[in-house]
């Protein structure tokens, strides 16, 4: 580089404003002769060149850069806004320099240079900063204050009460700068903006005040919340609840049903927050009437609709929640709201009213209320909820009343549920009797896998990692059933399951050679019998073994292995190859590909050069 500064530097001068950009990019790498040329650079016409400059200035850093770039505050807009980034990435090393700044004659500056220590702060000593909320400038005192939080410098505190009685403007930068500082002294004089302030003081120093955390503004807080106004209000109860709601202040409630009755969500998620504090029960029914008129299937309400059960639930709401079940004014979703509360809250005083409503003709309705009954789990609701698995006319809730059964766990149970296995023909509910006897019942009613309808056979190897059951159905008659319980095989990852796997390597159906060598791929067993086969005779066979000798075996081997399908006949194993050994990385990876750089395939061809420009 020392070769090369001044020839870099020449470049700058070039009429092309590509050769300038890359003269001010290596300059990055230059030492203080590169500075000035950089720092004029930033008023270069191109872009590009005043970006690289920036970058480039910053790379080389150090306080001799930041000296020279501090007259640059003092030029237009676009040298100014660049000098503060500069010197805002030096950092630490820029502060020295900024402390003189804090005097000069150009309130802009001055400004500029407060704000600066704000985001710098390393190595800020933030008490030279307190004289600047005497600045003849209002917008300077304001940033100084904000600055002086920001920098958590309590002993401020006293400087920064005084500058509440300022304008307005800085006063909203003191209520800031104490509300990060958490200074309860600060209390009292806050307080007093309450009566004094404009509006906007108001709404900041209430907010500061739930700031504060302090419980000595709770007094103040409710004696303004009997003559605040709609927003002010709402601010207020959140004040008080960012400080701490108590049982004591109950008369709260009425506030906090309007806000939760008339706000928007935001009003709405604060006032439950208080509403749950003060466990208002009579907020109930209106929090059921919110969720009953939001759609669930709509992503957003969603985690609405959950931060209306999550305050429910927080509350001793089950009796209003039991009236509601009641009520024929409640809302079609409300109904089912309040089923999935009664049925999260495992109440067994429900369980009459579910029972019924599991006959109701709202599909939905029964539905929740099988899902309820299940979270209950009384074993009087075993019969009711075979009736409704054997005999409604939806399957979203057949699938439900089975669900509900496994988690109840009665073995009263057991034999209606594998009559009905035997009957049904939709896979998917298929799915949900066998997880329900497997609930119940796992031993007993996986020791008979193997004398089970096929579908059922598939489903018992898909889903359960029991190694007997699967040894027995990896013998399967049905090639469904061998498929999954191969692949189960590999979920099991023990020796004897990896072996029993690798004895299909040699099935003369190639479907059962492939499941094979997936299986033993996904289980990261690298064996003599899974190498063999890459040079199976069928080509999709030959393709998955390479994923799976990649993924199995050790990185040389791989590679060595691999490389030998870059020229089998069937491309796709080639690009297959050409993807593995691009995993393997490293220069033998690099010396294969380009060994075979010139392939027939033009196609290969191209595939080979793409991945040896990222080798």
């Amino acid at each position: 580089m020392a070769k090369n500064i001044k020839k870099l530097i020449s470049r700058l001068l070039s009429k092309d404003p590509s050769v300038r950009r890359t003269a001010a990019e290596e300059l990055s790498d230059g030492d203080e002769r590169a500075l000035y040329p950089l720092i004029k650079s930033l008023s270069d016409e191109n872009v590009g060149v005043q970006d690289a400059a920036m970058r480039s200035l910053i790379t080389i850093g150090g306080e001799v850069t930041a000296y020279m770039t501090l007259p640059l505050m003092r030029e237009n807009t676009l040298l100014r806004n660049t000098a503060l980034i500069i010197l805002k990435e030096l950092g630490e090393v820029s502060v020295p320099l900024l402390y003189r700044l804090l005097k000069d004659k150009d309130e802009d500056v001055r400004k500029f240079a407060v704000d600066l220590f704000g985001e710098i702060k390393t190595g800020v000593d933030a008490s030279r900063l307190v004289p600047s909320l005497k600045d003849p400038n209002a917008n300077v005192r304001a940033s100084a204050a904000k600055t002086l939080g920001l920098l958590q410098y309590s002993a401020a505190t006293p400087d920064l009460i005084g500058a509440l009685g300022d304008e307005e403007w800085v006063c909203f930068s003191a209520l800031e700068a104490i509300g990060i500082l958490k200074e309860e002294s600060a209390v009292d004089v806050i307080a007093g903006l309450l009566s004094e302030g404009s509006e906007a003081v108001r709404y900041s120093a209430i907010e500061t005040l739930g700031q504060l955390g302090s419980p000595k503004a709770i007094g103040f807080l409710r004696a303004y919340l009997l003559k605040a106004e709609g927003g002010e209000k709402n601010e207020v109860i959140n004040a008080l609840i960012r400080i701490g709601i108590t049982p004591d202040m109950a008369d709260l409630s009425d506030h906090l049903l309007t806000m939760l009755k008339g706000g928007d969500w935001d009003d709405r998620v604060i006032a439950l927050k208080g509403i749950r504090a003060l466990n208002c029960a009579e907020a109930v029914p209106l929090i059921v009437d919110i969720a009953g008129s939001m759609d669930p299937s709509q992503p957003d309400n969603e985690e609405k609709i959950t931060i209306l059960k999550d305050t429910v639930r927080a509350m001793d709401s089950e009796e209003k929640l039991l009236e509601l079940l009641d009520s024929p004014d409640v809302k079609f979703r409300g109904k089912a709201f309040t089923i999935e509360l009664l049925g999260e809250m495992q109440s067994s005083k429900a369980l009459d009213r579910l029972l019924l409503y599991l006959n109701d003709m709202r599909r939905d309705l029964r539905k929740a209320s099988a899902e309820a009954l299940g979270k209950i789990q009384d074993p009087g609701s075993v019969a009711p909820l075979l009736h409704t698995s054997q005999q409604d006319v939806d399957a979203h809730v057949r699938r439900a009343a089975i669900d509900a059964l496994g988690n109840i766990r009665s073995a009263d149970a057991v034999a209606p549920l594998m009559e009905l296995l035997d009957l049904e023909s939709f896979y998917d509910v298929m799915e949900r009797i066998v997880n329900a006897l497997v609930k119940i019942e796992p031993e007993g009613f996986l020791s008979g896998a193997v004398t089970y309808k096929e579908p059922v056979r598939e489903i018992i190897a898909k889903n359960w990692d029991s190694l007997d059951v699967l040894l027995k159905l990896c013998d399967d008659g049905s090639k469904k059933v061998k498929l999954a319980a191969m692949n189960g095989l590999g979920r099991v990852r023990t020796q004897e399951a990896l072996f029993k796997i690798s004895s299909f390597l040699s099935d003369e159906d190639a479907d059962i050679r492939r499941a094979a060598v997936i299986s033993l791929g996904d289980a990261g067993y690298c064996s003599p019998e899974l190498i063999n086969t890459l040079n199976d005779s069928d080509p999709w066979v030959r393709f998955y073994t390479i994923k799976a000798v990649s993924n199995s075996c050790d990185r040389e081997k791989s590679l060595e292995m691999i490389s030998g399908r870059l020229n089998d006949e069937f491309i796709p194993v080639v690009m297959s190859a050409i993807d593995a050994i691009a995993e393997i990385g490293g220069r033998e990876a690099y010396e294969v590909l380009a060994a075979n750089a010139e392939h027939d395939n033009p196609d290969v061809r191209d595939k080979i050069r793409e991945v040896m420009l990222t080798l």
